[in-house]
């Protein structure tokens, strides 16, 4: 029995009507409201929980009465008008889990920002996960339920029907060269994307065109909201493991795990040590967040190129055509046949004294002993080519 002047419960016997215990108070606001509706309770075999306009979530023995745990729904920005912590109204237990929602029978618009979401240990009250802004419940909306771990409920900051829970995830992979050399390596990539019905609106395409990336679960509250409810995309979001698998043609399994981006982009370097085609199964074994999925893919490694002598360049080339060349004799210069002409020359007598030559005539014997000097060397070069060839 809920005595609201008194914010306590009573316990009596069904059999005989004996008191059994009472609890402590709870906080002054859980006065306020009506029913198990503002002020609501739910129990298992063990124990009571009740929380109501004061925010806070008590947990008490059936036995005793006594109180176990308590949870603080606490507004640290004193957004909502009456206290300090949300109200709070409990949506149901399942799963070893209270999961309770921020409502208020008739709130002034603009809603207050940031109302939390909460899902509760039973035994501990220790907070599994608390979303704050991402849904808002309601009073004359009905509570929500839960069935097949999907929870359907209506959110007052979008208006519209929810649900929350596990989603389809898909996966992709590919081979950027799907046949190589033997001893070169292979680029394995891949995505891994939240593929939920939801994702599929208009608005959320516009503004994810290349889909929406799957996400660990400890990123999944911010990555919610910024997803659905356009908050600030979170600064350190992190992807989700992929179980990479290669098949070599000789039956043996190479293994590794890697991680996607806050992208759902996945890749990793290997090298093929044998020829023939591999099979590589690209994992996501699933969360607490997505279904797994998986995908296959193939490439082939052919027998290296025969090894070439290296090209020499054209500085090499050059120079061995160069050194192949034969040796030809020196040539002599005009000074050197001239000299040894003059030397091969019979001695003639003394001859007697010559008048003076006149000037235009020594200009011609000079032109006349070049002219001749000139053929010498020319027949010279001629012979010595001959005797080369």
């Amino acid at each position: 029995m809920w005595v609201k002047e008194q914010r306590k419960f009573y316990a009596f016997s069904l059999d005989n009507g004996e008191h059994l215990w009472t609890t402590d108070s709870e906080i002054y606001l859980d006065a306020y409201g009506w029913g198990n509706m503002e002020h609501e309770w739910l129990f298992t075999d063990k124990y009571l929980y009740s929380t109501g306009v004061g925010g806070i979530i008590y947990c008490r023995s059936l036995e005793t009465g006594k109180t176990v745990w308590t949870y603080k729904a606490n507004d640290p920005y004193q957004e909502y008008l009456f206290t300090n912590n949300w109200w709070q109204r409990i949506l149901f237990i399942s799963d070893g889990k209270l999961y309770t929602a921020h409502a208020e029978h008739s709130s002034l618009n603009p809603l207050p920002r940031g109302a939390p979401m909460l899902c509760l240990d039973l035994e501990t009250g220790e907070e599994i996960w608390r979303a704050d802004g991402l849904l808002r419940t309601t009073h004359w909306g009905g509570r929500a339920i839960i069935g097949d771990s999907i929870i359907a409920m209506m959110d007052t900051y979008s208006q519209m029907v929810v649900a929350i829970g596990k989603g389809p995830s898909k996966i992709t992979v590919s081979i950027k060269d799907n046949v190589v050399p033997l001893g070169s390596s292979v680029l394995i990539d891949g995505t891994v994307m939240d593929v939920s019905p939801g994702t599929e609106s208009s608005d959320l395409k516009l503004r994810f065109p290349n889909g929406v990336p799957a996400v660990s679960d400890d990123s999944m509250v911010d990555w919610m909201k910024y997803v659905y409810k356009q908050f600030e995309c979170p600064a350190d979001v992190e992807g989700v493991d992929v179980f990479l698998k290669i098949l070599d043609p000789n039956g043996e399994w190479y293994s590794v795990t890697v991680t996607s981006d806050r992208n759902g982009v996945f890749s990793h370097m290997w090298a093929p040590s044998v020829v023939g085609e591999y099979h590589v199964t690209a994992a996501f074994e699933g969360s607490k967040s997505y279904y797994p999925s998986q995908a296959t893919t193939t490439f082939g490694v052919d027998q290296a190129p025969a090894a070439y002598p290296d090209v020499p360049t054209a500085e090499e080339i050059a120079q061995t055509t160069v050194n192949r060349l034969p040796a030809y004799p020196d040539v002599p210069t005009a000074s050197e046949v001239a000299q040894e002409t003059v030397n091969h020359m019979p001695a003639y007598p003394e001859m007697p004294d010559i008048p003076e030559i006149p000037s235009y005539l020594t200009i011609d014997l000079v032109i006349i002993a070049t002219v001749a000097i000139a053929i010498i060397i020319g027949i010279v070069s001629y012979l010595a080519l001959r005797k080369q060839k």
